[in-house]
């Protein structure tokens, strides 16, 4: 896809210095799964982040019943996306359309970038 970029978004959980309940349960969050030439996105309010083993861990549950399902199925890795209140109309837009039917990117402007194990977030 040609709006991705090669800059390269944090995959440290350790640099999130905020209540992470809060970010996942009430602010919402992107969880994109899938390769640079085909992926998809979907909102979230459920999931964990912690530690196991002295390694941070991000859990989330998806659907079989859902597109982001497949992509994340198919991939090493996901990713897990926090945005401002500002941007909430994008979390509603990803949460009540399906990649199946709809480009979301193109329908809500956000650009894809690339974690350094290459997987896309934004």
């Amino acid at each position: 896809m040609e709006s991705i970029t090669t800059h390269l978004l944090p995959t440290n959980p350790a640099e999130i210095n905020d209540n992470v309940i809060r970010l996942i349960g009430d602010d919402w969050m992107l969880i994109t799964a899938g390769t640079t030439d085909d992926f998809n996105t979907m909102t979230a309010s459920w999931g964990m982040l912690g530690i196991l083993w002295n390694r941070p861990v991000a859990l989330c549950f998806i659907r079989p019943t859902r597109h982001t399902y497949q992509f994340a199925e198919k991939s090493d890795y996901y990713t897990l996306s926090f945005f401002p209140e500002s941007e909430r109309q994008i979390l509603n837009y990803c949460g009540s359309k399906s990649g199946r039917f709809v480009n979301k990117i193109e329908k809500t402007g956000l650009v894809p970038l690339l974690t350094d194990n290459k997987a896309v977030g934004y």
